[in-house]
This record gives C-alpha cells, sequence and structure tokens, in this order.
C-alpha cells in the first residue's frame, strides 16, 4: 500500500472515530436535557413534619431542594411518601416497594423523632429500622441524605430530651456506613443555633405543638439549601461507585 492511500486511510478512519464520538455526546448531552426537564427524582421519607405538615408549598425539604436546584439550573422532583402518623418502623413493608416504583436517584431519610418517641419505639428497633432504610436505597444505586427537621415546640417541652436522642442515633447510624454516598444534614442543630444567635424563641416559627408553620418550614429549608450547596455545590448529586 502506498504511503498516500496510508494517510487516506488513517484519516477516514479518524473521521469515523471523531463522528461517532460526537454522535455519542450529543446523545449523552440529550439524555442529561431529557433527565433535567423531567426532574430528577428525590424520594422523602419521614412523618407530618417531613410531609411538610401546613406548608403551602410543600415543607423544608421540597423548599430546600427546590432552591437549591434553581440555584445550580437542575430540577428536582419531589415524590413525597413522608405521611403523618408514621414512625420509622411503620413503613417496613411499603419501603421497598417504593423504591422499586419510584426509582429515586436521592433519597432523604427525614425522622423527627417526635412519632417515635410518642410511640417509645425501642432504641434497638429504631437504629435497625434507619440501617436498613439507608442499606436497600444504596442497594438501589440512590444518594441517601440523612436530614433532621426544624425545631418544634414539642422540641423544647414535651420530647426535649428523646428528641435529641432520636436524631443522634439517626445521624450515627447513617455516618456509620462511611459511604461516599451517604450525607447528613442537621438543620435541626442548625435551627437551635441560628433561634439563639437572633435572640429568638422558637414561637414565632410554629403552627402547633409539634409542627413548624410556613415561616418555620421557611427557615429549615433555606438551611437544607446552604447544606446542598456545601455538600454538593453546583455538581449533580450522583451515585459513587
Amino acid at each position: 500500500m502506498s504511503s498516500r492511500r496510508k494517510r487516506r486511510t488513517t484519516i477516514f478512519v479518524f473521521l469515523i472515530f471523531l463522528f461517532l464520538f460526537l454522535v455519542l455526546m450529543s446523545v449523552k448531552n440529550r439524555l442529561a436535557t431529557q433527565q433535567n426537564a423531567q426532574g430528577i427524582s428525590v424520594m422523602t421519607v419521614g412523618s407530618s413534619v417531613a410531609e411538610g405538615w401546613v406548608d403551602t408549598q410543600g415543607g423544608y425539604l421540597a423548599r430546600g431542594f427546590t432552591a437549591y436546584g434553581q440555584a445550580v439550573h437542575r430540577t428536582y422532583t419531589i415524590v413525597r411518601k413522608a405521611q403523618a402518623g408514621d414512625t420509622s418502623t411503620k413503613i417496613e413493608k411499603n419501603y421497598k416497594n417504593w423504591l422499586i416504583s419510584v426509582k429515586p436517584k436521592i433519597v432523604v431519610i427525614s425522622w423527627g423523632g417526635l412519632d417515635d418517641a410518642n410511640a417509645k419505639t425501642p432504641m434497638v428497633a429504631y437504629r435497625s429500622a434507619i440501617h436498613q432504610q439507608v442499606a436497600l436505597a444504596l442497594a438501589t444505586h440512590a444518594v441517601v441524605i440523612i436530614v433532621t427537621p426544624p425545631v418544634t415546640r414539642a422540641s423544647y417541652t414535651q420530647f426535649k430530651v428523646q428528641e435529641e436522642v432520636y436524631l443522634d442515633t439517626e445521624m450515627q447510624v447513617a455516618r456509620a456506613f462511611h459511604s461516599p454516598n451517604v450525607y447528613v444534614c442537621d438543620v435541626f442543630h442548625q435551627m437551635e443555633q441560628y433561634l439563639v444567635m437572633h435572640h429568638q424563641t422558637y414561637k414565632p416559627y410554629m403552627a402547633d405543638g409539634w409542627h413548624p408553620n410556613s415561616q418555620g418550614h421557611i427557615l429549615g429549608g433555606q438551611l437544607l439549601e446552604q447544606d446542598l450547596n456545601k455538600l454538593f455545590g453546583t455538581k449533580a448529586i450522583t451515585f459513587r461507585n
């Protein structure tokens, strides 16, 4: 084969590879655009506070992810599985089915501790339930974010000691995984600090004894957005193999 023909063959092969590369990148970008348009699915579990009780904008979880998504130009779609009256151990039968049907990219576990404290959930059972929920989500290659809730009146009165224990245990279980796909956003203690720093009581942020009002959800959402920004910046929240 002449040198000229070899050169032509080399150029031809190069152009084929270049064409295939450009097609692949085009498909990849199209899929990313399509996913962003549809929204990155965020499945939330918890009880009434995580459900967004009394808040017209879906509560602190929806507010936090919406604000963060707007800042980084991504759409996060909340699939709310948090329900009033649920406890950490009550959802065991449904949780696996939710993971299968929703196929979330992100699972947010946000037990507030009040329902478990009221039900006197044994700490061994509570710890086991949180561990199982994190492990099952990771098995589906979902990123797991533990988010503690905003404070409530009961945080300072009825269940002041118990709620702290449940929330601390929830965070301990998550951190014990030592996984690059498990994160903790401690809204509860940050909100406590915020109130102290601004010389405020919990009262302006309460709807009733167990639930924040819209102002409480707004503040909780702002604190969550700040945490998400610190953890991920402008990078996509994706599962790391």
